[in-house]
């Protein structure tokens, strides 16, 4: 018995010095020692006969059957050690196996527990179920982990068990009891930040949050939590607001509120806002790893002069460093392949959904890698999957509808952007969404205009929309409405020689040729190397007529 108690200290010091892969292999054998069919095996632990001789180079050794004999609290305390071991090794299936013998040893022993129970012996097995519960989270058993944290005594519940069975309860859609967890978070620690958010998220109102202590100034707390608040009822201009207030007044820049102000913005369709923010916190913490799938995304959506290749690049790798087990990572490389023009992003996205199959920007990714591919029937389930999982996904939602005017399912496509108008609301995004659908179909093309034009008002500089308004105006013999459209859009954005290129067009079209010319001359001289451009000039000048609803859909496909 001595030398096992030896072997059980030398086990708890490995274990305490973080020496996990050698608790686990002596803790293994150790096992095996104490089992009722004992093994036999070569005597690492019995004094080894052997005969040593000047005249003889052979050694030999016994073999003998190995067993200690071990009370069940000793027998206990090996399969914690283990069990732990295993989980710090992230072989959770085999800790989950191990606590579970654990727990059985104890409720088989143990119980009725005497009412001179040691606290140490109490709080192991709380930890071990606490352990358990993590282990069944990982393998998605969100039931089983939240019955195992609910057979702990209430009593002996910890903040942070609570704050655990109140995100079960939210997987397993048990509301109601979910708030009351995390009310009784909050009673214990008004800071929990993690619980209020939860509970914003649950539909409880700011002004029903318990107050923070009156003694503690927590007005930047305040603010944050109000931008959350927005964030959460979709209110993203509020919540905007609020971040930008929170960066402004700080001494110093926090990580955590350049996310979030760049997340609002993304949500808000600010794409270059966001991107400048994103810039900011990448700059500031270049090992954040929340949301930088969303700031792939942008880099790869960006239309503007500047190439952002390097910068998803350099992401990319940053991220690589930081970690390679969660799906922002594969995310990110995936847009860095995907700007290559590379064929892996398939396979990157798919790594990502390895680790969490309902990632919603990994499913995005997947989707537009597809259409990338040709494999437009199989995008288009990708992004219904996204917006299956995610009801306000915008960009999936928009993919989704493109793809579905690209296999000329035009019904299915305007019912699709129907839907986003009614769960997103009616904001220049999702109208222009709505009225590039319908301007698919002839019998629709008047009514879309009116979408176009809210989509128009609500941001002058959607260049899509105003596209796709000229588009129906052209497809509708209305040329100087197309005229007058377009020149509001040029006059502001006067540095697009495609765009210049197709209003001289229009100008023809409308018989003001000498001003065409003009316009066409000033589009040439954005982009001298343009061959075509050059041609077309020349042709103007002879009068000759060109298409100009090919004009449009080229810039369109573009």
């Amino acid at each position: 018995m001595k030398e096992f108690y030896a072997l059980l200290d030398h086990l708890k010091s490995l274990y305490e010095n973080g020496l996990y892969e050698d608790v686990k292999l002596l803790a293994d054998m150790l096992i095996a020692t104490t089992d009722s069919s004992p093994v036999t095996s070569q005597s690492f632990f019995s004094t080894v006969s052997a005969s040593t001789s000047l005249s003889s180079t052979s050694q030999s050794s016994t073999t003998s059957t190995i067993s200690f004999q071990c009370d069940p609290k000793d027998k206990y305390t090996l399969l914690y050690l283990y069990g732990n071991a295993a989980f710090n090794l992230r072989e959770y299936k085999t800790a989950e196996s191990l606590f579970n013998r654990a727990l059985q040893i104890n409720k088989s022993n143990l119980k009725p527990k005497p009412k001179n129970l040691t606290s140490l012996d109490s709080e192991t097995d709380i930890q071990i179920k606490y352990n358990l519960h993590l282990c069944l989270f990982y393998d998605k058993k969100y039931q089983d982990a939240y019955l195992i944290l609910d057979s702990i005594p209430s009593k002996q519940r910890t903040i942070k068990i609570l704050l655990a069975m109140g995100k079960l309860c939210q997987l397993l859609m048990n509301n109601k009891e979910a708030i009351t967890i995390y009310k009784e978070v909050l009673k214990i620690s008004k800071f929990s930040i993690v619980a209020i958010e939860a509970l914003l998220n649950l539909g409880i109102k700011m002004d029903d949050l318990p107050k923070m202590p009156s003694n503690i100034s927590t007005d930047w707390l305040n603010m944050y939590l109000k931008g959350k608040s927005s964030m959460i009822s979709r209110d993203y201009k509020e919540a905007i607001k609020s971040f930008k207030t929170l960066d402004c007044n700080l001494t110093h820049r926090s990580a955590e509120v350049l996310c979030s102000l760049a997340n609002s913005q993304y949500l808000n369709g600010e794409y270059p806002n966001a991107i400048s923010s994103f810039e900011k916190l990448h700059k500031l913490e270049s090992t954040w790893t929340s949301k930088m799938d969303i700031y792939a995304f942008l880099l790869y959506s960006d239309k503007s002069e500047f190439d952002k290749l390097s910068t998803l690049e350099r992401l990319s790798n940053d991220m690589h460093q930081v970690s390679v087990n969660i799906p922002e990572t594969w995310t990110v490389i995936g847009y860095y392949s995907l700007k290559k023009k590379s064929q892996k992003a398939k396979c990157f996205a798919e790594n990502a959904l390895l680790i969490d199959h309902e990632n919603c920007q990994a499913l995005l990714l997947r989707a537009i890698a597809l259409g990338k591919l040709k494999a437009i029937s199989e995008s288009a389930v990708t992004y219904r999957e996204a917006t299956r999982i995610n009801i306000y996904f915008y960009e999936a939602y928009k993919g989704l509808v493109e793809t579905l005017l690209n296999l000329n399912h035009t019904k299915d496509a305007i019912q699709i952007a129907a839907n986003a108008v009614k769960l997103l609301g009616s904001n220049h995004r999702t109208l222009a969404l709505y009225g590039e659908a319908l301007s698919r179909d002839s019998l629709t093309q008047e009514k879309s205009k009116t979408y176009l034009y809210k989509a128009i008002k609500g941001d002058p500089e959607n260049q899509e929309a105003v596209i796709c308004l000229v588009r129906v105006c052209m497809t509708l013999q209305q040329f100087t409405e197309a005229l007058e459209v377009l020149g509001k859009y040029i006059r502001h954005n006067p540095s697009n020689p495609r765009l210049m290129h197709i209003y001289s067009e229009l100008m023809k079209k409308c018989g003001k040729s000498d001003e065409a010319i003009i316009y066409m001359n000033k589009a040439s001289g954005m982009d001298t190397n343009n061959l075509q451009m050059k041609s077309m000039i020349e042709r103007a000048e002879q009068n000759i007529e060109t298409s100009l609803d090919e004009s449009i859909q080229n810039l369109h496909a573009n």
